[in-house]
């Protein structure tokens, strides 16, 4: 077997992930916190040696299918409960400048 990436970690109360849950919170989104995640995504990079930087995901949007060949995501909703890419990127936006913020 080759490939694959080592799990990550990050704390909770990092302000990184405080930030994320904030940004979620103010737009009516109860995020679920996974504090060790093996996924597909080579976050140990960030948070292993030598950096040892906490790290995580963060997006609003909708999208589904996630490395198969029916992947998708929604570019515009017609469901006020769905952010099409336009909210999505906003998300972002305010996540970065919550994150400038907080630091």
């Amino acid at each position: 077997m080759t490939g694959g990436y080592d799990p990550t970690s990050t704390p909770a109360d990092s302000s990184i992930i405080q930030t994320s849950v904030a940004v979620y919170h103010k737009n009516g989104i109860d995020p679920v916190l996974l504090p060790r995640l093996a996924g597909s995504w080579p976050g140990y990079v960030f948070t292993g040696d030598p950096l040892r930087l906490p790290a995580g995901h963060f997006g609003l949007g909708h999208g589904s299918g996630a490395h198969a060949p029916d992947e998708y995501y929604v570019i515009e909703s017609s469901n006020p409960k769905v952010q099409g890419i336009d909210g999505a990127v906003r998300s972002y936006v305010e996540y970065l400048f919550a994150l400038a913020q907080a630091t």
